[in-house]
């Protein structure tokens, strides 16, 4: 792999800001690859930080973000945990006899998720590793080239 560039995101879900980054390029094949920062989300505006306190509050582990999220910013958390909510199934069977077995809501499986792995950072790298996904969607990024 080599260095190929890198391009801007927005950092925050109302925009302004930018953070880079980094792209890569695979010579034999010529597929690049993007490698986000630490603690940011495939495809939207999110901090992970934030989207695991949204979410502990959505489970009920917690009773919200400090500070609370403004209005765009609260939209984009609410998206994420709608999305999160279609794929109970799938995640669960990613995670295999991590969890305990039966069906779950997206509440219990949360709670899970969080006690087996501690935070939303080790859950997404857990399903990159082993299950080339992510918490809202499985991306054709993480895919492995042909």
């Amino acid at each position: 792999m080599h260095r190929h560039g890198s391009y801007e995101r927005f950092e925050k879900p109302t925009g302004g800001e930018t953070f880079s980054v980094q792209r890569y390029l695979c010579p034999p094949c010529g597929h690049t690859v993007s490698v986000l920062p630490t603690g940011r989300l495939t495809y939207r505006p999110l901090e992970v930080e934030r989207l695991e306190g949204h979410f502990d509050a959505q489970a009920g582990t917690s009773t919200g973000l400090d500070p609370p999220p403004e209005p765009i910013e609260a939209g984009c958390l609410h998206r994420a945990w709608k999305r999160f909510l279609t794929r109970v199934e799938t995640l669960s069977e990613t995670f295999g006899q991590i969890l305990s077995a039966g069906r779950q809501s997206a509440q219990e499986l949360w709670t899970q998720l969080r006690r087996a792995l501690g935070s939303a950072e080790e859950i997404l790298k857990f399903l990159a590793q082993h299950g080339k996904r992510s918490l809202l969607g499985d991306y054709a990024c993480l895919r492995p080239a042909p």
